[in-house]
């Protein structure tokens, strides 16, 4: 005989059923096909559809005050019918006066309105707009799976101010920032993205609690960069304490040897080319079991923000950053294979070379990391 436990938790997974089988039966899909627009199918669509975009190059429109090629601004699923193995793909692109400065964008209809919740985009390939290729500002439960950001200037992939989401997948390279940023969001899982031919790879800021694993990173300028809270556009999470808790494990990051095409003047500008992982002045990081190749300055760079390089924006007495704690602080660096890396010093920057360079910054622990060469101040401590 069922118990009454078990009789009771039934009825409530078969009221949790119907109340929801409604919904979800009145979710439509729209197909868009070359030559239609796939904004008017998602401005038509409820939340909650889907829109299925058949292969074809799409040009975006310039409409009202959008900047964007394609705006959401409600929870849907945004899917392409691509194969790239077969060179078949959803391309987006940019208009022909470059009116249109991002290709993808999802924010709220409106300032102040709530988080977008519940969007998925999959399958397209976003090239050349002269800012950002998908961007989601304000967005909860979010995947953004098997897209290709291509020669998108500003950033390929950057959600910002979002949580509860994936960046699965994906290819993005030829930006002029990062090929990824994550800024201000939480709770967001990195996974299995190849990351390139940007002064960054990928780059975390002013975040919280998140997992970066089993990425290709590679012939960027620095293949991830961990960056202090004055290298974001926006103010730290408060308190300063949120920030951080991230993890950075089982990723492949070699020949991050590019010469640096960002802008010069801004903390882009200013990264030496060969770098491998760089924690610039921030807290609670694990980076752990990682193999880190053939990046020339070096493989894992832990050092405080102030560290003076040569009077660029690293330097704190020429460029005071807001935030004071420009130390590095509570991090493990553990279980990491480091090869061929700090052969030689970019030309005008310390010779600080080697596999792993730790400067400065308290409670820092490394353990059963393999490589060859190494920098520490103060002395290590074992994790």
């Amino acid at each position: 005989m069922k118990s009454v436990r078990t009789i009771t938790v039934s009825l409530l997974a078969l009221g949790a059923f119907v109340a929801w089988a409604p919904a979800a039966a009145l979710a439509a899909t729209h197909t868009v096909s070359a030559g239609e627009s796939i904004q008017a199918a998602i401005d038509a669509a409820a939340p909650g559809d889907t829109v299925k975009v058949n292969p074809g190059d799409y040009v975006g429109v310039p409409a009202g005050s959008s900047a964007a090629a394609i705006r959401i601004t409600k929870p849907l699923k945004l899917i392409a019918k691509s194969k790239p193995s077969k060179n078949v793909r959803v391309r987006i692109l940019p208009d022909a006066g470059n009116v249109l400065k991002h290709g993808i964008l999802v924010e709220p209809a409106n300032p102040g309105d709530p988080d977008v919740d519940g969007v998925m985009i999959k399958g397209f390939t976003v090239e050349g707009f002269p800012k950002n290729g998908i961007w989601l500002r304000y967005v909860n439960n979010f995947k953004i799976q098997g897209n290709e950001s291509i020669n998108n200037l500003e950033n390929g992939i950057w959600p910002t101010l979002s949580a509860n989401g994936s960046v699965k997948k994906n290819v993005a390279y030829g930006s002029e920032d990062a090929a990824l940023w994550v800024e201000a969001s939480e709770n967001v899982r990195v996974l299995k993205n190849e990351l390139h031919s940007s002064p960054t790879g990928l780059e975390i800021t002013i975040s919280k609690n998140i997992t970066v694993m089993k990425n290709d990173v590679h012939h960027n300028t620095v293949g991830i960069g961990l960056y202090h809270p004055a290298a974001a556009g926006l103010p730290p999470l408060q308190p300063l304490s949120e920030n951080g808790y991230w993890t950075i494990k089982k990723n492949h990051v070699y020949n991050n040897n590019a010469p640096n095409t960002a802008p010069p003047g801004s903390l882009s500008g200013a990264l030496p080319p060969g770098g491998g992982i760089l924690v610039l002045g921030v807290d609670n990081v694990e980076v752990s079991k990682n193999t880190i190749e053939n990046n020339s300055y070096f493989g894992i760079a832990m050092i405080d923000y102030c560290f003076a390089v040569d009077g660029t924006p690293f330097d704190c007495v020429t460029n005071p950053p807001e935030v004071a704690d420009t130390a590095p602080d509570n991090n493990q660096i553990f279980g990491n294979t480091l090869v061929g890396n700090g052969t030689t010093a970019p030309p005008g920057y310390p010779a600080i070379n080697a596999d792993i360079v730790a400067l400065l910054g308290t409670n820092n622990c490394f353990s059963d990391n393999t490589f060859m060469t190494s920098t520490f101040f103060p002395a290590p401590v074992e994790c």
